[in-house]
């Protein structure tokens, strides 16, 4: 299998998630830079499978050629936490104009109203 190019490498270490490329016959090819960070070592496919990791078959054709295995992120945050901080970031990028923001959430202006109400409230979205 040829080597990764330079681009894949530097979307592939972009990523928050665990990704590991395994070959056809189980070798480990290439580990981005949150795969590399987990502890403990040696990486084997199956350390990363019991994790909560998903297999992805990397096909050409008929044949397999391997798989990518990826393992999500963990977040301590619930997802209303998670909504909440990116609507906050989102209005602070924007200089407060809801329109604005919900354009780039993709959500409607109704939809961010009742979020942001929602928040002020303390309860759940």
């Amino acid at each position: 299998m040829r080597e990764l190019s330079l681009i894949v490498r530097a979307v592939l270490d972009a990523r928050d998630e665990a990704i590991v490329i395994v070959d056809a016959r189980g070798g480990t090819l290439y580990l981005n830079a949150a795969a590399r960070a987990t502890r403990p070592q040696p990486h084997t496919p199956s350390q990363f499978m019991a994790r909560g990791g998903r297999a992805v078959p990397l096909r050409l054709g008929d044949g397999v050629l391997g798989e990518v295995i990826i393992v999500p992120q963990k977040s301590s945050q619930r997802w209303a936490d998670q909504e909440r901080q990116a609507i906050q970031e989102t209005l602070q990028q924007t200089g407060g104009k809801c329109a604005e923001t919900a354009r780039r959430l993709g959500i409607s202006r109704t939809t961010l109203w009742r979020r942001l109400k929602a928040a002020v409230r303390g309860t759940p979205p």
